[in-house]
């Protein structure tokens, strides 16, 4: 996989952007790497809690359900294949009144490869959470998160 070769000067790049923070908007929370997973064209319930676990902390309590987890993994999916830069895509679980949404930035080259960062927000009793992450596009044309 091609991409390994460059994750380090990825991460390098991404860490000097910042976009590995992840913080509560009402109080402040320590700082986590945030990795959301690989969006491929399935999701499987695995890769979704994967994908979404660093926005769900011991501290705060609170566990999402198997389908929080594979709404908010399908809208970051849709987000990092978007064309646009800052559009939302929101999800919504009715079952659980737990939403979020996730804005892709621009579109950068690293050796070749498409990168983007990407900001999740998700609302949990009220609470904004919001982690950002770096994806990378691979050959096959689906998004890898690297940080």
């Amino acid at each position: 996989m091609k991409l390994r070769a460059f994750a380090p000067l990825i991460l390098i790049a991404g860490g000097l952007a910042g976009c590995s923070a992840l913080n509560a908007s009402s109080d402040p929370q320590p700082a986590w790497n945030s990795s959301f997973g690989a969006a491929g064209s399935a999701i499987s319930d695995a890769e979704a809690n994967t994908a979404i676990s660093v926005l769900v902390d011991n501290e705060l309590g609170q566990a999402l359900e198997p389908s929080d987890r594979k709404a908010a993994a399908e809208a970051q999916k849709r987000a990092l294949r978007a064309r646009g830069v800052g559009v939302s895509v929101a999800w919504q679980n009715d079952a659980t009144g737990r939403s979020g949404q996730v804005r892709p930035g621009p579109l950068y080259q690293v050796n070749e490869t498409a990168c983007r960062e990407f900001t999740h927000e998700m609302v949990l009793n009220g609470k904004v959470l919001t982690a950002r992450g770096t994806a990378c596009q691979e050959d096959n044309g689906t998004w890898e998160t690297i940080s």
